[in-house]
């Protein structure tokens, strides 16, 4: 075949790769809210989770459940997981203030590896960045949007 053809099908190939990449938003987030305690709630990125070889990572927020309205306060951890071997660890975390806006950062690496048993917060975490279960909705864009909806509880 032609040269031009070739270099027509490249063309074609790249523009629509290129289309692509703007109907996803980088940095894309959606917050499913899994499980909470009495003062606390912990939502999921589901869009977050990324594997790199045999370690899964999602990221984790926890929000207060009593906090005053525009306190946007929260945290959110990294989770990293060990699928096949059932384990986990933490690889980070990043508080955000008042605003919403991040400030501190905890970084951690070489965390130690803790087997994720049954009924624990890991154990459910686990389900969701190794296993695709997903909360019910609603879901979230953003933590601040669960924070302003009133902190709802999971249906």
């Amino acid at each position: 075949m032609a040269r031009g053809f070739w270099e027509t099908i490249m063309k074609i190939l790249v523009t629509v790769l290129a289309v692509a990449s703007l109907a996803t938003p980088a940095g894309a987030e959606t917050w499913h809210a899994f499980s909470r305690n009495q003062t606390m709630a912990f939502l999921a990125d589901v869009d977050s989770i990324a594997v790199n070889g045999d370690i899964t990572a999602v990221r984790v927020a926890k929000a207060s459940l009593r906090g005053e309205a525009g306190d946007f306060s929260h945290t959110v951890e990294t989770y990293e997981f060990q699928c096949a071997g059932n384990r986990w660890r933490t690889a980070g975390l990043v508080e955000h203030g008042p605003d919403g806006a991040e400030g501190d950062t905890f970084p951690e690496e070489g965390a130690a590896w803790e087997p994720a048993r049954d009924n624990t917060l890991p154990a459910y975490l686990k389900q969701i960045a190794c296993d695709g279960d997903r909360a019910k909705p609603p879901h979230w864009p953003t933590v601040r949007a669960f924070i302003e909806a009133g902190r709802p509880q999971p249906s």
